[in-house]
């Protein structure tokens, strides 16, 4: 009698051995999830850029009656070096950028080399 009293209970090899399945089974039900969240929320990130691109067009038409050009004039012609989205930098809080750029600052241009860090 005494000898069942000082006996543990351990688990055995098949015990743990489904416990890691049911574990397994769980993380793999839990993974579709987690990508289609991921997925919803760069989807929702675009439209919602697009939506604020959509917003700026139109807030520069109401300022200046004309959509932004395609180039930017400069004062030989249209320069093919400069998008005509800079000039919607002020309408998505980039009013700084279009500063610098206005002011010739390389750093800040569209083939500069701070341009597509970030």
């Amino acid at each position: 009698m005494s000898r069942l009293l000082l006996q543990k209970r351990a688990f055995t090899l098949v015990e743990l051995l489904v416990v890691i399945a049911i574990i397994g089974i769980l993380i793999a039900l839990l993974l579709p999830a987690v990508q289609a969240a991921r997925e919803a929320a760069r989807r929702s990130q675009c439209v919602n850029n697009l939506k604020q691109l959509g917003l700026a067009l139109h807030n520069y038409h109401d300022s200046y009656n004309v959509f932004v050009p395609r180039k930017q004039e400069s004062a030989v012609g249209y320069s093919s070096r400069h998008s005509g989205f800079i000039a919607l930098l002020p309408y998505i809080e980039q009013g700084t950028m279009y500063d610098r750029i206005k002011a010739g600052d390389a750093t800040y241009g569209p083939f500069g080399p701070t341009a597509w860090t970030g």
